[in-house]
């Protein structure tokens, strides 16, 4: 078992086993531009460290720049939900890990869901909810 330590809460330990996606259109919508790598769990969460090495946080790629909300058409930039706390993003194991452990991706298999809400919404709160989707990672959703 690994030794796990850090001052990030237990909370986010599971989405920290998720990989990071890096793809040429938005992982949530499929927009083809503007892009940046969001930190899944934000870094001013904290750190966590396993058998003393720091994890890195894990980021994916979502459209928008900064945390602005929408374009100017008034659509909804994903990177601006993130940061407004209206996307949320939680990893999956595709079996379960005893309570407290941790293992990387490759290890304990699993994929990365997202869940979208109408308002600003705390993550454990969003946790609970219903209607999280698997993000495609494969192709863009209009291919």
């Amino acid at each position: 078992m690994a030794d796990e330590s850090g001052t990030l809460d237990r909370l986010y330990w599971p989405l920290m086993r998720s990989p990071s996606i890096k793809l040429d259109h938005c992982a949530i919508c499929g927009r083809p531009a503007p892009l940046e790598q969001h930190h899944m769990v934000f870094r001013s969460a904290g750190e966590m460290y396993v058998n003393g090495i720091r994890k890195p946080h894990s980021t994916i790629t979502v459209c928008g720049f900064g945390n602005n909300l929408r374009d100017a058409d008034g659509r909804y930039y994903c990177h601006g939900l993130a940061h407004h706390r209206m996307l949320h993003f939680r990893w999956v194991d595709s079996k379960p890990l005893p309570p407290g452990t941790y293992n990387n991706p490759p290890q304990c298999g699993g994929h990365l869901e997202y869940l979208i809400t109408e308002e600003p919404t705390k993550y454990a709160d969003a946790l609970e909810m219903e209607g999280w989707r698997r993000v495609n990672t494969r192709r863009r959703p209009w291919e």
